[in-house]
């Protein structure tokens, strides 16, 4: 199966970077460790290293071209491998249509309309992982190589801006978001108003750590990545969700570009989200977190004083007691791209599916920094061994609006077999591991998608 080799990103808010040489052509063999391209940033030149041992089979970017972080500069695959090639102004197909509706939670006005109860595990839904991969090998091989990015379509369907009068600047000459984001300030759209947030974040808002992903209309969606991730993970996730809401993600204190603060405990930790949502005045928000990060959002939303839209909670900690200390504890030890890559293949069910440069980009995160003394602090305040120091179980069962909880069965991180509250729809993904998002992207983001539209 051809693997992607992608556009690392080396900087905590490196978005893109001009490719300045490749290396190989189409059809070369390379193995794992091979330079295969340099790549230069605002502030430095570095090299491109391949994750995968293989042939070449397609290089997406020529020398001069600028390539948009942890997407795929080239894909390897076996020799005589051929890869498909789909219309390029057709979206990413979805996983699964209108007509699965047997296998998809309904909702009338929530999704949790036929609740998944405690008592009612035969009602949790399945899916197979297969399918979803099939469609993200599909997204691999057409999200930004022909006209037009999915994600800009849908950006310029958002700002009334006919695709077909924007310029392209992307690989082969595709229209991207910033292509469509630069035309829209222009003042050449004619549609609807498009609400733009600033993108502020630590260097913004006072206290703020929160940053924009994606212009939109609508009440906005918040991103919370969790233990040992930053907000810069959920990047390539953004083009499986379809939907027109601005999309902003926060880094949590020991972590992305809050690696210099630090949180004692979890209580400190959400405090500090809610901090940065006061500091941007964002009291209307829908929320998707990732294991700890998951955590949080069910602790705002259980509050009360805001307005959460919608809840989605992917491999959710602070459902039950227990954790992976093994885990935390390698993590947090490895010092080197080897030992590191051991633990963090942990993360999900097959280690193919694993990135090799997020390893590289979690290892240079911590150089130089005070990341991982605080994410260490972090973890002595929220885990003991194996045990979680807090629970959100309360919170989740107040919290009244729309809410959804996505585990993967293969989970060795958090158990996936622990109970919801009746009122939240529950979805049990097999053959996928800690990183729904990520194994499965497509079907996660058709199902965030499906919780936010249910809020009206």
């Amino acid at each position: 199966m051809a693997r992607p080799i992608l556009m690392p990103q080396v900087g905590q808010d490196l978005t893109e970077g001009k490719v300045t040489a490749i290396f190989v052509k189409q059809g070369d063999p390379v193995k794992k460790g091979d330079i295969v391209a340099e790549v230069e940033s605002e502030k430095a030149v570095f090299e491109v290293e391949a994750f995968e041992t293989g042939t070449i089979l397609e290089i997406r970017y020529k020398v001069g071209d600028t390539a948009i972080v942890l997407e795929p500069l080239m894909m390897v695959g076996e020799e005589g491998e051929v890869l498909e090639t789909a219309p390029a102004e057709k979206p990413a197909p979805a996983t699964f249509s209108g007509e699965d509706a047997q296998t998809i939670v309904q909702a009338a006005k929530a999704p949790a309309a036929e609740p998944v109860a405690e008592s009612q595990p035969a009602n949790v839904t399945s899916f197979p992982a297969e399918a979803a991969r099939e469609a993200e090998t599909a997204f691999l091989k057409t999200g930004t190589t022909g006209g037009s990015s999915p994600l800009a379509r849908r950006l310029a369907a958002a700002a009334g801006v006919d695709i077909a009068t924007v310029k392209g600047t992307g690989p082969r000459g595709a229209v991207v978001k910033r292509d469509v984001e630069a035309f829209s300030r222009s003042g050449q759209s004619s549609g609807s108003q498009v609400l733009a947030f600033s993108g502020k974040t630590a260097t913004g808002a006072a206290g703020s750590f929160i940053k924009t992903l994606q212009s939109g209309t609508g009440d906005p969606v918040l991103l919370i990545h969790g233990f040992g991730g930053e907000l810069s993970a959920w990047r390539p996730f953004l083009a499986h969700l379809g939907i027109a809401n601005p999309i902003l993600a926060i880094d949590l204190p020991g972590h992305g570009a809050a690696s210099a603060t630090s949180a004692s405990d979890f209580d400190a930790l959400v405090a500090s989200v809610r901090a940065s949502l006061a500091a941007e005045k964002l009291d209307r928000v829908h929320l998707v977190g990732h294991s700890l990060g998951a955590a949080v959002a069910t602790a705002i939303a259980g509050g009360g004083d805001l307005d959460i839209r919608s809840l989605t909670l992917i491999a959710p900690a602070g459902l039950g007691p227990k954790i992976n200390g093994d885990y935390v504890a390698g993590f947090l030890g490895s010092s080197t791209e080897g030992a590191l890559k051991v633990w963090l293949d942990q993360l999900v069910h097959d280690p193919a599916a694993m990135p090799g440069v997020l390893v590289r980009a979690t290892l240079s995160g911590r150089d130089g920094t005070a990341m991982a003394a605080n994410q260490g602090k972090l973890a002595a305040g929220v885990f003991s061994g194996n045990t979680q120091l807090f629970s959100v179980r309360e919170a989740l069962a107040r919290f009244a609006g729309p809410a959804r909880v996505i585990v993967g069965t293969e989970d060795r991180i958090v158990p996936p077999d622990q109970t919801v509250p009746a009122s939240v729809a529950l979805h049990r993904l097999p053959q996928v591991g800690h990183l729904p998002q990520l194994e499965a992207a497509a079907l996660v983001g058709r199902l965030v998608a499906q919780t936010v539209r249910s809020a009206g």
